[in-house]
């Protein structure tokens, strides 16, 4: 049964054991031709002398029999030779996965030819997501905001005069292809009372890529490879940029950090330099996605830096794929407070100049009324759905229950992945309104 897996359609192993085959039998025939073939005939004289002195008359069915056998045995044995040898190479290579290499083979063929998903944002949100979706698609790209200025970012950024690392660095592990030890080493913060104390391992990493490669993008390769990352993570921009916020009151709140503190209400974010340049490759992967998704993550200090930068904006403007805003489950305070699922699907319409969502999709699971008490006390509340005022933003609002029930209110990684490719496989096949309500018809689907 193991070895008929490697028959599965899609492996590409078939016509590659029967190419080999043709090459043995040319390369048969040729040493045929070479050494003189007349041994041939006189060894078929010889099986046809040997079956006659066993059978008493010349039997063609048993020697064409003997033949196929022949030839049967040969194919088995090339195909246990091949195989073997594919194993010792992946074991050599891949250490460990050679037991289930055909499934990890099927697997990642899959993988490769899912669709093209950008997703753009930052944060402790996108890096949840991103663990669902690798498991989805290898086409998977994650355009991050340099723009975080807090903790151990910040004081890099000031000491370095580089982009924030931080971001990129919760992507990077997010997407790593075999997490455990690594993603605890690139967590590490550094205690004690020295210049190091509060400094993330993966931060101070990313740093001196950055340093000895000269390039921000060559870094996040290299440590794509160290990390052997499921996808991309690119910078939406190598400048180092800082965010700004207009309030409502007319203030001008400087610093990423600073804006939830600033106790009012967001009229718009900015920042300095103010038409920062984007990374080209974050641009061609928009142009490229099947489909394009937003958040989930702080509104204005997460994704809102992103479409401040003019090229990234402008590419998810003109882009034809469909645009996928995932709304967070509570609000945030000092950011969205009192915000519905409208609110946020308006405030990034209104940031990109234009209405560029298409599809919103959010929560309606219970949170545990414990769970709720304590982000109640810190002001925290459920983003409320509003489903006439999205549909009147112009977008399709889908909900489901998207809750990690493990004490918390926050996104299930698996879940939300399962919800965003449910809705993506269903846009790829290009249906109907009425056809893609049935298709997801397991989710709460509210037309535009």
């Amino acid at each position: 049964m193991r070895f008929m897996k490697w028959l599965h359609p899609g492996l590409h192993i078939k016509r590659w054991l029967f190419l080999f085959g043709l090459g043995m039998m040319c390369s048969s025939f040729g040493i045929i031709l070479t050494f003189n073939y007349q041994w041939l005939g006189e060894l078929e004289e010889w099986a046809f002398r040997l079956l006659y002195e066993m059978t008493g008359h010349y039997n063609y069915t048993i020697l064409a029999s003997l033949g196929i056998l022949v030839i049967l045995l040969g194919l088995v044995v090339m195909a246990w030779a091949t195989r073997r040898l594919i194993r010792t190479m992946i074991g050599v290579v891949m250490p460990g996965e050679s037991e289930n290499l055909s499934d990890l083979i099927f697997s990642n063929l899959q993988l490769s030819k899912g669709p093209k998903v950008v997703v753009i944002g930052g944060g402790t949100g996108l890096s949840v997501m991103l663990r669902g979706l690798k498991a989805k698609t290898y086409n998977l790209t994650a355009v991050v905001t340099v723009a975080d200025d807090g903790g151990s970012t910040g004081r890099i950024r000031q000491d370095l005069d580089i982009i924030a690392p931080g971001d990129l660095r919760n992507c990077l592990v997010a997407l790593a292809d075999k997490e455990g030890l690594m993603e605890k080493l690139f967590a590490h913060r550094f205690g004690g009372s020295g210049n190091l104390t509060g400094h993330s391992f993966g931060n101070l990493f990313i740093a001196a890529l950055i340093e000895v490669l000269g390039d921000v993008e060559e870094a996040m390769d290299a440590t794509s490879k160290v990390l052997r990352v499921r996808g991309k993570v690119i910078p939406s921009s190598a400048e180092k940029i800082r965010l700004n916020a207009e309030m409502t009151d007319g203030r001008i709140v400087e610093g990423e950090s600073q804006i939830p503190h600033a106790h009012g209400k967001i009229k718009r974010v900015f920042t300095t330099p103010e038409h920062p340049k984007a990374i080209q490759s974050a641009v061609r992967a928009i142009q490229e996605a099947d489909a394009i998704v937003l958040g989930p993550g702080s509104l204005y200090t997460s994704i809102m830096p992103n479409l401040c930068v003019p090229d990234i904006v402008q590419a998810v403007r003109t882009s034809k794929a469909p645009k996928i805003y995932i709304c967070n489950v509570m609000t945030q305070p000092g950011e969205t407070d009192d915000y519905t699922v409208s609110d946020h699907v308006k405030a990034i319409n209104r940031q990109a100049g234009g209405r560029v969502i298409d599809f919103v999709i959010a929560n309606n699971g219970d949170v545990d009324p414990a769970v709720l008490q304590r982000y109640v006390a810190t002001g925290s509340h459920p983003v409320i759905i509003d489903k006439k005022e999205v549909s009147q933003a112009g977008a399709t609002l889908i909900l489901s229950d998207l809750i990690n029930k493990e004490n918390s209110a926050t996104h299930d990684t698996k879940k939300l992945a399962n919800v965003l490719f449910d809705l993506i496989n269903a846009l790829r096949t290009d249906l109907s309104p009425e056809l893609l309500h049935y298709y997801l018809k397991r989710y709460t689907f509210t037309h535009r």
